[in-house]
């Protein structure tokens, strides 16, 4: 499992920052009604997007070396960011286009969508998050999400801007290994590092719930 999600994360294209900039450039000329809101989802960012270069609304995480901004995705993994004009535009037709982004982001998390590697027992004690649709990171952002799976004490990992890592609290030594392994594994070898910190899962809910 480790050596296919490292596999995954090194071949990913080196010089995405620089395509989404480029994409979001052309896609401003765009009218806000041919964006369509069914398809808005929340992205996490780290806190050096928190400037005033930034296009469009994008809020601080509590504590969390992280931020959240928010994008439509018209095909899987091309991301077009919201602008101020476009989040105006929606908010002038009476749109919670937040809420609506947090309803889409749900509905697209059903079923199982992550890998995971398992105890003795045959329970999950790690999840690698890292679906094709570049989303696992953002689905941190919905509470309890994965308690069913992992039970309610767990802790959590972005390594990567398109990985993340959920963990049980309560390993031996060799799964605990496995998991740093996996954390430190995506954040030295991943295109895109974020962070190797881990946090409580709830810090990525209060600003949601």
């Amino acid at each position: 499992m480790i050596a296919g999600l490292l596999h995954r994360l090194r071949y990913r294209r080196a010089d995405a920052w620089r395509a989404e900039v480029d994409a979001l450039e052309k896609d401003l000329a765009s009218p806000p009604e041919d964006r369509d809101v069914a398809t808005l989802v929340p992205i996490i960012l780290p806190t050096e997007c928190l400037t005033d270069a930034w296009p469009g609304p994008i809020v601080p995480l509590g504590r969390l070396p992280f931020a959240v901004a928010w994008a439509t995705v018209p095909e899987q993994n091309r991301f077009i960011y919201v602008t101020d004009e476009l989040a105006a535009y929606w908010r002038d037709l009476g749109i919670d286009w937040r809420a609506k982004a947090m309803q889409n982001l749900a509905e697209i998390s059903e079923g199982r969508w992550w890998g995971d590697k398992c105890d003795g027992a045959g329970k999950p004690f790690v999840l690698a998050l890292l679906p094709d649709d570049a989303l696992g990171p953002s689905r941190l952002l919905l509470p309890h999400l994965l308690d069913g799976v992992l039970g309610p004490d767990y802790r959590v990992a972005i390594p990567e801007r398109t990985c993340a890592i959920a963990y049980r609290t309560d390993l031996d030594a060799g799964q605990q290994a496995d998991v740093d392994a996996m954390i430190e594994g995506c954040f030295k070898h991943g295109t895109e590092p974020m962070s190797d910190e881990r946090f409580d899962p709830a810090e990525f809910w209060a600003p949601f719930v």
